[in-house]
């Protein structure tokens, strides 16, 4: 069994004896060293330490550690249960960090040994992870894994360069359009920030402001209304822009920012967390004339791909056709705890739901 340390400090201050470290290397070295078949921004060590830093101020953080594998987790206390940190949360396509088939197995195994119940949230599907815990689960307990949507993405290259070579007429014609209407209300510019962590704070809070003036703000989805993913985020993008890959942009209409973009640039992509635009805009789609700036900004800097973080939603189809299978994952070892935690989610989700999971579990051969 990986040794569990019990906070990321400790995580910094040195390693288990099973990782074989050299001597008095800190441990975000070892960490940001390991080689994801596709490299995240999730799978940064300042990804878990936002999370840990600001989403769990109950839970004890247990961080399980094999060669080449690093599984950041907390364990609840109510029903102890291993939940991958931030996967809930922030509702983001993330996984444990591994470096191939080997690792992933070796790390599936230290978290079912574990004996707890796990919720792994959202996580891709079909990547060497999440095909071991599922085959390996099935043998220990009941394992839920069900198709969920996807996250899209755009393989970038240098067509994207003048985006709106990429559309049809008709479409390049639409945004014509929106860009004379937003130059009739005022001088259009955009405005492409890598903050500082001086700067990193006001930035972010302007975007939220804007976020804070659209159809999110009705939905109580906006960073406003969710104290904990704005914790989150404002903590994150303190530790980003100090690694240098923070980017927040913006369109401003004469004075007014009219849309912004909270993102990271890192491992050779791009990758969007957060978009808003501000209502009394709306009949410019100020949002789409960012995105299409920013998607050819990418392209222009020599970036392989431009990612669509969350899940698919009717307007991300207008820019990407393609996705990363996402599935929904939880486990329940035959045990105690694994009875009480499936006794807890059932009474959360219905009888009926769960007898669905199973069946659908079964046929995808979870």
């Amino acid at each position: 069994m990986a040794e569990p340390m019990t906070t990321i400090a400790q995580v910094e201050a040195g390693w288990p004896p099973q990782a074989a470290p050299a001597e008095g290397m800190p441990a975000r070295l070892h960490w940001d060293g390991l080689k994801p078949p596709l490299r995240t921004p999730m799978h940064h060590f300042i990804w878990s330490q936002a999370c840990l830093d600001t989403i769990y101020p109950t839970a004890r953080p247990h961080i399980l550690m094999t060669r080449g594998g690093i599984g950041p987790f907390v364990r609840t206390r109510a029903i102890p249960t291993l939940v991958l940190a931030g996967a809930e949360e922030l509702a983001e396509p993330i996984e444990p960090v591994y470096e191939d088939d080997a690792a992933a197995a070796a790390l599936a195994d230290a978290v079912l040994a574990e004996g707890l119940p796990v919720r792994l949230g959202h996580p891709p599907a079909e990547t060497p992870f999440a095909h071991a815990f599922a085959a390996k689960a099935k043998a220990t307990g009941i394992v839920i894994s069900l198709p969920t949507a996807g996250s899209p993405f755009i393989d970038l290259d240098p067509s994207w360069c003048d985006g709106l070579a990429r559309f049809s007429s008709r479409r390049r014609s639409d945004f014509r359009r929106m860009r004379a209407r937003a130059e009739a209300a005022g001088p259009v510019s955009f405005h492409f920030h890598r903050p500082s962590p001086a700067e990193a704070g006001a930035l972010l809070d302007k975007a939220i402001a804007v976020e804070e003036k659209g159809w999110k703000a009705r939905a109580g989805t906006a960073l406003a209304y969710d104290p904990v993913q704005r914790r989150f985020f404002r903590r994150y993008a303190e530790l980003a822009a100090a690694d240098g890959i923070l980017r927040i942009n913006f369109l401003t209409i004469g004075p007014a920012i009219a849309a912004m973009q909270i993102a990271a640039e890192c491992d050779g992509r791009y990758w969007l967390f957060k978009i808003g635009y501000d209502e009394q805009f709306a009949h410019c789609s100020p949002g789409q004339l960012l995105m299409l700036e920013s998607i050819a900004r990418a392209a222009e800097s020599g970036l392989q791909g431009f990612e669509f973080l969350g899940k698919a939603a009717a307007w991300t189809g207008f820019w990407a056709q393609t996705e990363r299978p996402r599935v929904r994952m939880n486990y329940y070892p035959r045990n105690a705890v694994g009875l009480a935690a499936f006794t807890r989610d059932a009474a959360v989700i219905g009888q009926r739901r769960v007898r669905r999971w199973i069946a659908g579990s079964g046929k995808q051969g979870a």
